[in-house]
């Protein structure tokens, strides 16, 4: 018994000796292109949807707007983006106020945004936003908007108040100036 016993103890033994003594395989590094996380990213392209609804602020005759409009451009860092953008904007009550029958406009911009805070360590940062272009058949278009953007550093959503001054030909066939506040909510990635 004492033999089988040394001999049990004896194999035991060497076999644990023998795992001591392997090579160990470790994992590679991976052979293919670095892997990059453009969420993180502080520079690069970026796209913006944003559909706004508004009304003017005249005295008389008020013309109301729902625009939609998308966005694309580079992202210098997180206080300045530059892009470029189109949208259709549909008119409400415009008969009164504007020299056409057309309730459609598209309006084609400039654009430059940013935050006022970084948004590496916040939930959430107050941006703001400018548009400068044209609107076909009317005429130049400015709107800058605040607002609140809360997300990530690069996908985030957006809710914003904007101010739109616009020129067009009124009733009267004459070049005026129209302004409108409105709700801008967007999503930006």
């Amino acid at each position: 018994m004492r033999k089988l016993f040394l001999f049990v103890f004896m194999l035991a033994f060497a076999n644990v000796m023998k795992a001591q003594n392997r090579d160990v395989k470790l994992p590679e590094a991976p052979k293919q292109t670095s892997y990059i996380d453009y969420e993180r990213e502080n520079s690069g392209i970026w796209y913006a949807i944003d559909v706004e609804g508004g009304s003017s602020v005249m005295m008389h005759n008020n013309m109301q707007y729902v625009n939609l409009a998308v966005t694309s451009g580079y992202r210098f860092n997180e206080f300045l983006r530059i892009g470029a953008g189109i949208g259709c904007r549909y008119y409400v009550h415009n008969g009164q106020v504007r020299d056409t029958e057309n309730d459609f406009g598209v309006p084609i911009f400039a654009n430059a945004r940013g935050n006022f805070f970084s948004a590496y360590d916040r939930e959430g940062v107050p941006f703001w936003s400018l548009n400068v272009g044209g609107i076909t058949k009317e005429g130049f278009f400015a709107s800058p908007t605040i607002g609140y953007s809360f997300g990530s550093i690069r996908n985030n959503f957006q809710i914003g108040i904007s101010y739109t001054i616009t020129s067009f030909k009124n009733c009267e066939k004459t070049n005026v100036a129209y302004s409108y506040f409105g709700l801008k909510l967007g999503y930006e990635f």
